[in-house]
């Protein structure tokens, strides 16, 4: 029997769309047993107990990348994640599956023919290369293949997630987006995430403020996200360094080097609002399996 600990996800991280993603300290564990045959998923929903569950859907596509005949499991899920919160819940639960059916299998995977895997499922891999590598990764594909860059983030550097009540579908979200963006916006959109990636990996504070900021998503996305304008007032009112859109969201990530400045935003916003926060930091670890 294999436990498997998948750490939540932050994808885009402000002008990387579709390309950064930040792994949390929030994590979800996944418990892989053989069985005899079939399956048998323990702790979620009723309706999520069937063949049609990610984490069991991601174990069967791993074991037919193995070429070897499916065997039965018994699944138990422990997640801390929120789901259709923006935080990569189905990412981690494509991952958990993936690494689990490798380790039932005897690793014949390596970590990045299991990215590869993962990315094919979830199609797109900017929430699984953080959800099985950990801290702050840049990736794309290329000819089909996805490439991984690590990036470092300054150990100054703090993060408090606000989950709001509401849901955002990545549906809903995608469909938000214009068809079409100006050549101003784009190069908006280059030069601002190259200069925030060096902001978060030295911990220049006035570079995170000024490299802050994004034309292609979350102008749209914003709007189906209620409580963003008073955060959006906040963030300024107590000096944080940042606010992004997890994701699709309804998450949002607050940046700071200072733990006061994100307590005192959490205490206003709670005079209004039922939002949950979470104080977090860098995940450097990604998935871990072992055996018990």
């Amino acid at each position: 029997m294999f436990l498997v600990s998948v750490p939540a996800t932050s994808a885009n991280v402000g002008a990387g769309f579709d390309c950064l993603g930040l792994a949390l300290s929030m994590r979800g564990n996944f418990t892989f047993k053989k069985i005899e045959d079939g399956f048998m998923i323990k702790g979620c929903e009723k309706a999520y107990c069937n063949e049609d569950n990610l984490v069991y859907v991601a174990f069967k596509k791993t074991v037919e990348a193995a070429k070897q005949s499916l065997f039965g499991v018994e699944i138990t899920i422990d997640c801390d994640i929120p789901l259709k919160r923006g935080l990569g819940s189905s990412a981690a639960c494509i991952v958990a599956g993936c690494v689990g059916a490798n380790a039932l299998l005897g690793f014949p995977f390596s970590k990045e023919q299991l990215f590869a895997i993962c990315t094919e499922m979830e199609g797109h891999p900017d929430n699984v290369a953080p959800a099985l590598f950990g801290g702050l990764t840049l990736s794309f594909m290329k000819e089909n293949t996805p490439i991984l860059v690590p990036y470092h983030i300054h150990k100054s550097l703090q993060f408090m997630a606000v989950v709001p009540n509401t849901t955002v579908s990545t549906e809903e979200a995608r469909k938000i987006l214009p068809k079409q963006l100006s050549y101003t916006d784009a190069v908006f959109n280059i030069g601002h995430c190259a200069a925030f990636l060096r902001g978060l990996e030295t911990g220049d504070t006035q570079l995170i403020k000024s490299a802050f900021g994004d034309r292609l998503h979350e102008p749209y996305r914003k709007q189906l996200i209620p409580e963003y304008p008073l955060l959006e007032q906040l963030c300024r009112r107590f000096d944080a360094l940042a606010l992004l859109i997890s994701g699709s969201g309804s998450t949002m990530l607050i940046i700071s080097n200072e733990t006061k400045n994100l307590k005192q935003i959490e205490q206003e916003l709670s005079k209004v609002s039922d939002a949950a926060c979470h104080h977090l930091k860098v995940e450097q670890e990604g998935a871990l399996v072992k055996e018990i």
